[in-house]
């Protein structure tokens, strides 16, 4: 062999070892694309649904006050009770402000279902009322947040 088959010899094993690199360098980006995009995609789901709830039960909570009859009365107040269990699930639980929507959804439910259990509206539609408040503050907080950590992941 003379240098010339030496030369080609060492292109062709720098050529496959640089192609093999490229390789699994190009193989360990898209297995990372794959679960940022998978990642991504369930915690808009579960965003998705976490808003869904929580709008269920203000719009059963401000639709209690009205309902008269009993019997629609109880299926709002055992409705009220599914969507407090589904926003539980459904909050994230690396957003800081996830506690705190938490403890104010469950204080709203707890409200508008003693509103659905008695007819002594006016005591409990006062707290209710100052829940909703805090509620659509740490709504507008939680979002932000949110936001941030989906940013940061990608």
């Amino acid at each position: 062999m003379n240098w010339v088959d030496y030369t080609t010899l060492g292109v062709s094993v720098v050529t496959l070892l640089l192609l093999a690199y490229n390789s699994i360098s190009l193989n360990r980006a898209k297995k990372k694309e794959r679960r940022i995009s998978v990642v991504l995609e369930k915690k808009r789901k579960m965003h998705n649904e976490l808003f869904h709830h929580i709008t269920s039960v203000l719009d059963l909570g401000r639709r209690s006050i009205e309902t008269i009859d009993m019997e629609k009365r109880q299926e709002m107040k055992w409705q009220l009770l599914n969507h407090k269990i589904f926003i539980w699930v459904n909050l994230n639980r690396e957003n800081e402000f996830a506690e705190q929507l938490r403890s104010n959804c469950n204080e709203y439910v707890f409200w508008c279902a003693s509103i659905l259990e008695n007819d002594q509206v006016d005591s409990y539609n006062l707290a209710a009322v100052k829940s909703v408040k805090h509620i659509w503050v740490l709504i507008d907080k939680y979002i932000e947040k949110e936001n941030e950590l989906m940013e940061k992941l990608v």
